[in-house]
């Protein structure tokens, strides 16, 4: 069990990294905010506010903005990494060594690193080294940052190979509000997280056409299946897909209006400009789905929604054309 005042490094002041500060804090422990963005720490420091991505939030007494690496890292308890996943690997080499035994880092990032097409708890493996000593996992379900601030009842997923290590960020994050599942089906787990925003894409496609509910929800019942095959197949377990991490996780950002996956599909089933929305938002999805994309090549899986929102993405297939296609031509 952790201290009853555990001291929690979280990295990325984003607006998940903000909210989970925010319910870390609000728990009785202290938390250490760090980002490159000077702005946002400043205004934390000054306003206790992050307008930039949590608007609306007064932020707890016991969130220290902090500046630089090592003065958030060192003797944490529990080591949130709350960034982008590309940039995942790039933070790790930064704070291996400033690690020490006992540590837990938790990702909380969804996605697979470019190039590599390592999950995430794979990427922190590999920058930490051979002879790293924290314990790594990650976090996933459903997460809607602003809800989870406001301490709306909600529940998320943690996977750590460690029982004991998933045990003490267990209990560091859960309270009466945010419940906290945990598995050991860690793969599984960030499976779902990079799914799950793609198949979100193929969701939001719906709104943009305004095919309705009953369309949408053939759609996710499809993307749920498919979410099992390919987690199957890359050695994850069909029943983790079926809980929070996968059935939970698709049904928030396909249909939640602060997800940024099911907006871009929205402007792909609209004929809008998608790719100006791409300049100015990072949208895991795209990234995910070129990334699963190879990795599933060579059809060990039937994946035909997932291939009609990759064709529609780099193969730049008409958005309106290519669903209303797949919806004309698919049969069980």
């Amino acid at each position: 069990m952790p201290p009853d005042r555990a001291t929690v490094a979280v990295l990325g002041a984003g607006n998940m990294g903000t909210a989970l500060s925010q319910v870390i804090a609000s728990n009785g422990h202290a938390v250490r905010l760090w980002s490159i963005e000077t702005d946002v720490l400043e205004e934390i420091r000054d306003h206790r506010r992050n307008t930039k991505y949590l608007e609306g939030i007064d932020l707890h007494a016991s969130i220290s903005a902090v500046w630089e690496l090592a003065g958030a890292v060192r003797d944490s308890d529990l080591i949130i990494v709350s960034v982008p996943s590309q940039v995942v690997g790039d933070l790790a080499a930064g704070i291996a060594p400033l690690l020490a035994p006992g540590q837990v880092i938790l990702n909380v990032a969804k996605g697979l690193e470019g190039g590599t097409h390592r999950r995430m708890s794979e990427c922190l493996v590999a920058a930490f080294g051979a002879g790293y000593v924290a314990t790594t996992g990650s976090m996933g379900g459903p997460a809607i940052a602003i809800e989870m601030a406001r301490s709306l009842p909600m529940a998320v997923i943690i996977g750590i190979s460690d029982s004991a290590a998933c045990d003490r960020a267990q209990a560091i994050i859960q309270n009466e509000d945010l419940k906290v599942e945990t598995t050991s089906d860690v793969i599984g787990l960030e499976m779902c997280a990079t799914l799950k925003n793609v198949y979100a894409i193929a969701l939001g496609m719906c709104d943009g056409l305004g095919l309705g509910t009953n369309t949408k929800a053939f759609l996710a019942s499809l993307a749920l299946k498919e979410m099992s095959s390919i987690t199957v197949a890359l050695g994850g377990r069909p029943e983790t897909v079926y809980g929070l991490a996968g059935l939970g996780d698709l049904l928030t950002t396909g249909l939640s209006e602060y997800s940024r996956n099911r907006t871009l599909g929205e402007k792909l089933g609209a004929d809008a400009d998608w790719k100006r929305f791409l300049e100015t938002n990072t949208v895991e999805g795209v990234i995910a789905c070129r990334a699963v994309g190879e990795l599933t090549t060579g059809g060990r899986v039937s994946t035909p929604l997932f291939a009609m929102v990759h064709e529609v993405l780099f193969e730049e297939h008409h958005g309106p054309g290519a669903i209303a296609r797949f919806l004309r031509e698919f049969s069980y």
